[in-house]
């Protein structure tokens, strides 16, 4: 997960862009939790290696520009299989 610190008033702008990437699989904006987070833009971002990752957040920090002011990358330690939501039938 690679997270953005984006100007207010350009991050729906930069998340647009983000989410369109081919390598970026969900991309949403999330309130700052001042001061230890800044972060309010989230990007899932899909590599087979640490570097591949790493070019990947080059290039959307080009898209950024000077309108980020900070990014980050947080690496999955393990991977989790999504299962999608499950509602139990019973008879009510």
């Amino acid at each position: 997960m690679t997270v953005w610190d984006i100007e207010d008033e350009a991050v729906s702008e930069i998340g647009r862009l983000v989410g369109a990437l081919e390598f970026v699989s969900h991309c949403y904006q999330r309130p700052r939790a001042l001061p230890a987070w800044p972060y309010n833009l989230f990007a899932m971002v899909h590599g087979k290696s640490r570097v591949e990752v790493e070019v990947k957040r080059a290039e959307i920090s080009l898209l950024a520009g000077t309108r980020c002011r900070g990014s980050d990358i947080l690496y999955s330690k393990r991977i989790l299989k999504k299962t999608g939501l499950r509602l139990s039938r019973t008879g009510g």
